[in-house]
């Protein structure tokens, strides 16, 4: 029987339209490329090197340069790095967390579970910390990018939030809903190990391993690290086909996703109660499964018209598909959307986009802080060149026959104790000083203009930044300043918000679908541990909601104020010890919790004990009950009389103690 070829044994295909449309559209965000370059040089780098033409020399040139060959070296006072920190300084204090919210109300405690494993999955991966440096990508780049996808590495299988440069990444360039409903197409590019590539896209063939070996045979060889310009110097231009310099020895795999529709049948399985496409199946297949379920029903007496069978009917259905790809176009691995979310792992967002345009927020303050440097480097070349203290005096009035003469005058002219005698003559004027430095001052009273253009521009006033009112300023005015700039931040937090939601909801339903059998998940707002059950949480249909973050200091020392409060006026005692510790925020909480699971447990034992050893009929207590063990044994040996008993009950303990020891010594 003739053997049928695997996927890992066929030849690999040919993409090259596919390759050219990931290019097109890598190739439509060049301009928002190089204003990211030129954002960050204006934060992290030099704000004096965008090139001016020299009408004097008739060249372009930087503006350092030119203000080096003026006889300048220009300072750069950097007020957008003082913004951004700013911004992000609000957002890291409010921090917020994701809570996942069944949509029926049985399933709120299944979905307890999913926002525990969510804030489990927050802490392994450092979520915090990528949120941080994605919301400072976002105000320089104004993109927020990310892939979530499950996967093994170094030996620990779990869901992972992968990274993607802003320069490596493309998405469609038609794309104008701020929802991005209407993307197609999304990916990215990424430089690998020759070895890495063919253990990722073999599929167990050693035949295929090799072909595709060949194809990056160009790149085979030692891995070389060049001295190139990466983490401080200028960013250059990359090659869409060609790994970067850095990058020697490597090889580039192109990854896309692309939004696709095909024929296929919309099947409405009255049996199962199901609505799908049904991409594979053919007519003449899905009419041979109804006869089989008439032929069924019909033998357990069900009546032609209350049957359940399927009903197709024929159309398309949009479907995402990935892609990887060499530069050249060869397909090392495609397929249809494996996860069960449905849409493309790559979460990105965009700030501010309107219209299929990219507006970083970094770019509106880059005039205003060139102003600023451009009226500090004029401010210095007039205190540089401007006259300071030039005696004019006529040489008529010299008393050089006096030893007063140009000498002695040069030589203590700056001092502040100096005393220069001269000879008054009639008709000529006495020696004057010129001093034309305070002129050098003036562009500085317009700097203060530009910071408070600044201000305006970017909507973070000082009160935001905690900065000191200025004599005379009211409470009520700088409160209000410090909430409109919150105001007006508020479009940069709600880019931010949807964001996570959508990540994090995505990153759910990946635990819904790879997250097998049941583990135990640490919840750390209740201190509890609970139970992820993989047959109850993966059905479970939830939203993602935004919560504010009670774990913090304020919030805890708030909490354990009011619930104190709330005891002193519990003369019930409603309020239990329990109840105060479970919902208290105290340090110590669960030492304590457990502490009274021990004692709770060892009242329920000695109850126990006690219970057993009330062995006489009717109830009535072994005498000496209470004694020491010894003694108790002891006694069990003798048979009393219930009235004996009695008395003996109702004796004092320590009287019970020494009768006891007599009737044992007898």
């Amino acid at each position: 029987m003739e053997r049928k070829e695997s996927f890992a044994d066929q030849d690999l295909g040919q993409r090259p339209n596919l390759v050219m449309s990931a290019y097109n559209c890598w190739s439509s965000l060049e301009q928002l490329r190089r204003d990211i370059r030129r954002n960050e040089e204006f934060v992290f780098g030099d704000q004096h090197s965008d090139r001016v033409y020299d009408y004097k020399n008739h060249r372009y040139i930087t503006e350092r340069n030119l203000f080096v060959e003026q006889g300048l070296q220009p300072s750069q006072y950097n007020i957008i790095r003082n913004v951004l920190r700013t911004i992000i300084g609000v957002w890291s204090t409010n921090k917020t967390l994701p809570v996942c919210v069944a949509q029926i109300e049985e399933n709120q405690p299944e979905s307890d579970v999913l926002t525990a494993t969510l804030h489990a999955l927050y802490r392994k991966n450092e979520l915090w910390k990528f949120d941080y440096s994605q919301l400072l990508q976002l105000l320089l780049s104004g993109l927020m990018i990310t892939k979530n996808h499950y996967v093994n590495r170094d030996g620990d299988s779990d869901i992972v939030n992968d990274y993607i440069s802003p320069f490596n990444f493309f998405v469609d360039n038609s794309m104008k809903d701020p929802r991005y409903k209407d993307c197609s197409l999304v990916g990215c590019f990424y430089d690998m190990s020759v070895d890495d590539i063919v253990g990722m896209f073999s599929k167990g063939s050693k035949q295929r391993g090799s072909k595709i070996r060949d194809l990056y045979r160009s790149a085979n060889q030692e891995r070389i690290y060049e001295m190139t310009q990466t983490f401080t110097d200028e960013r250059i231009e990359k090659d869409f086909f060609m790994p970067d310099v850095e990058s020697y020895g490597l090889g580039r795999v192109i990854e896309v996703w692309r939004k696709e529709s095909a024929e296929c049948y919309w099947v409405h399985d009255r049996l199962n109660g199901t609505y799908y496409p049904d991409f594979k199946s053919t007519e003449a297949q899905l009419k041979a499964v109804n006869e089989l379920r008439k032929e069924e029903q019909g033998d357990m007496g069900v009546l032609p018209e209350n049957m359940l069978l399927l009903e197709p009917e024929w159309g398309t259905s949009a479907y995402w598909k990935y892609y990887f790809l060499t530069p050249f176009g060869e397909v090392l691995d495609e397929g249809i959307n494996p996860f069960w979310h449905e849409k493309a792992p790559i979460v990105f967002e965009i700030h501010e986009f309107f219209i299929g345009k990219i507006y970083p927020f970094c770019k509106d303050l880059i005039d205003t802080q060139k102003q600023i440097n451009k009226l500090s480097a004029i401010s210095e070349l007039l205190t540089k060149y401007s006259a300071k203290s030039g005696m004019f005096i006529p040489v008529q009035s010299i008393a050089e026959a006096e030893g007063y003469g140009i000498d002695y005058l040069e030589k203590n002219m700056t001092n502040f104790d100096a005393i220069f005698p001269y000879n008054a003559q009639a008709g000529i004027p006495a020696p004057n000083f010129i001093n034309t430095i305070s002129q050098a001052f003036t562009p500085l009273n317009v700097v203060n203009m530009y910071l408070k253009l600044s201000e305006n521009v970017s909507g973070v006033y000082g009160a935001l930044q905690g900065a000191t009112p200025t004599s005379g300023t009211p409470a009520q005015m700088y409160a209000q300043q410090s909430q409109n700039s919150a105001t007006s931040l508020n479009g940069i937090f709600e880019a931010v918000n949807s964001f996570r939601t959508r990540r994090d909801k995505m990153d759910v339903q990946l635990m819904q679908q790879f997250y097998r059998g049941k583990r135990w998940v640490y919840d750390k707002k209740s201190g509890k541990r609970l139970l992820w059950d993989h047959d109850k949480v993966k059905n479970v249909e939830f939203e993602i909601n935004t919560v504010e973050n009670t774990d913090t200091p304020a919030y805890r020392l708030m909490v354990n104020d009011l619930l104190f409060q709330l005891k002193q006026y519990d003369t019930t005692n409603m309020l239990d010890l329990r109840g105060l510790i479970e919902a208290g925020n105290l340090p110590f909480k669960e030492q304590l919790l457990e502490y009274l699971n021990r004692r709770e447990q060892q009242m329920k034992d000695a109850a126990k004990q006690a219970q057993q050893q009330q062995g006489q009929p009717g109830g009535q207590a072994t005498p000496g009950q209470g004694l020491p063990p010894e003694l108790q044994q002891q006694l069990s040996q003798y048979q009393f009389s219930p009235e004996l008993q009695q008395k003996f009950a109702g004796l004092p303990p320590e009287v019970q103690h020494s009768v006891a020891q007599e009737a044992v010594k007898k």
